[in-house]
C-alpha cells in the first residue's frame, strides 16, 4: 500500500492547488485550535462569555435606551444557547472532527491524491450538519448555511483539480 502523504511524482501540483490546500491548511488550522478550549475546558469559555456579556450591557448602557437593552438581552438569551456546556463540548468536538477531515483531505491533495478529495468533503459534511444537529433553531441553520456555502465553493474550486489527481 502506497504511503498517502508521499507525493505522486508523476504529476506536477498546479499553482492553483497548492494554494487551496495551503489556504485549507491554515483556516483549519486556526479552526482546530480553536476548538480546544470548547472541547476541554468549556467552562473557561462561559465564565469569559459571561464577563463580556457583562461589560457589553454596562458600555451599552450608557448609549442606549431601555427598550434596546431588553431586546439586546432577549438576543444573549438565545445565544446562551451555544454557550450551554454540553453545547460547547460536542460541538467543539465536532468541529475538531471536521478540521482534521479537511486537514488530512488537504494533504492528501497536496500529494496528488484523489482520496483526499473525498475525505475533504466528509470534512465538510460534519461541518455542515454539526451546528444544525447541536444548536437547531436559527442559530444552528445559519452556521450551517454559512458553512454550506464556504463549502461549495471550495468543494467547487477543488472538482476543477480532480483531473491532475490519481
Amino acid at each position: 500500500m502506497q504511503n498517502p502523504f508521499d507525493e505522486n511524482q508523476n504529476s506536477v501540483r498546479p499553482t492553483f492547488l497548492t494554494v487551496l490546500c495551503i489556504l485549507t491548511l491554515v483556516w483549519n488550522a486556526y479552526k482546530f485550535y480553536g476548538a480546544i478550549p470548547n472541547t476541554f475546558t468549556p467552562e473557561k469559555v462561559m465564565a469569559n462569555k459571561d464577563q463580556t456579556n457583562e461589560m457589553m450591557t454596562d458600555m451599552l448602557s450608557k448609549y442606549m435606551s431601555q427598550a434596546d437593552l431588553e431586546k439586546i438581552e432577549e438576543s444573549q438569551i438565545e445565544a446562551a444557547k451555544l454557550f450551554e456546556e454540553r453545547n460547547l463540548v460536542i460541538s467543539g468536538g465536532m468541529s475538531l472532527i471536521s478540521s482534521l477531515l479537511l486537514i488530512l483531505g488537504a494533504i492528501w491533495m497536496w500529494g496528488l491524491r484523489k482520496n483526499g478529495f473525498w475525505v475533504y468533503i466528509a470534512g465538510n459534511i460534519v461541518g455542515i450538519l454539526a451546528p444544525i444537529i447541536i444548536f437547531g433553531g436559527q442559530i444552528g441553520w445559519s452556521v450551517g448555511i454559512m458553512s454550506f456555502i464556504a463549502a461549495a465553493i471550495f468543494t467547487g474550486l477543488y472538482a476543477v483539480n480532480l483531473k491532475f489527481l490519481t
